[in-house]
């Protein structure tokens, strides 16, 4: 059984802040993607589930796909780049299964579709040969997203402090 968190991960660039990261059996996912795929530039990505995903369509869909009814599977986008945040640039997604008990990451890969509706996204995936399936135990699954929800929330509020500071 893998485990999976959400941490607060420091980012590597100034200008931006630290943000919430996956972080599975002790290390950061975009870290090993990239150690597994140094030529799809994955370093750096930063999670789909953050506020920094700019389109409301796209959260959404994030939010609806990371777990899946019991008994059934997804394709959700799990990185972004940092710089765009949206579903344009790079974006890694994961075939996510609602087991009962586990949730599994069968596969992972980088997303090739070549649509602009948000809700086609992870129609024509790039599977990644070399990474195994990943299954983590529901409660704990649970717990991860739930930290991303709260720091969501924490994200937008900053957000708009800024935003209104910035009106006056």
């Amino acid at each position: 059984m893998n485990s999976i968190k959400g941490i607060l991960d420091k980012s590597d660039y100034e200008g931006y802040f630290d943000f919430l990261n996956f972080q599975i059996d002790g290390y950061w996912l975009d870290e090993k993607l990239e150690e597994l795929y140094p030529d799809y530039s994955i370093k750096d990505n930063i999670p789909t589930l953050l506020f920094a995903l700019e389109s409301e369509k796209e959260q959404e869909i994030v939010w609806d796909r990371i777990l899946p009814k019991e008994n059934e599977t997804t394709v959700c986008p799990i990185l972004m780049c940092p710089d765009d945040c949206d579903f344009i640039c790079t974006l890694i997604v994961a075939e996510i299964e609602n087991c009962g008990s586990t949730i599994r990451w069968n596969k992972i890969g980088f997303d090739m579709t070549k649509s602009n509706l948000p809700e086609k996204v992870g129609s024509k995936v790039d599977w990644f040969n070399n990474f195994n399936f990943l299954e983590f135990e529901s409660s704990q699954y649970s717990i991860m997203i739930s930290e991303f929800k709260k720091h969501y929330a924490l994200d937008k509020l900053r957000f708009e402090n800024i935003a209104n500071k910035n009106e006056k």
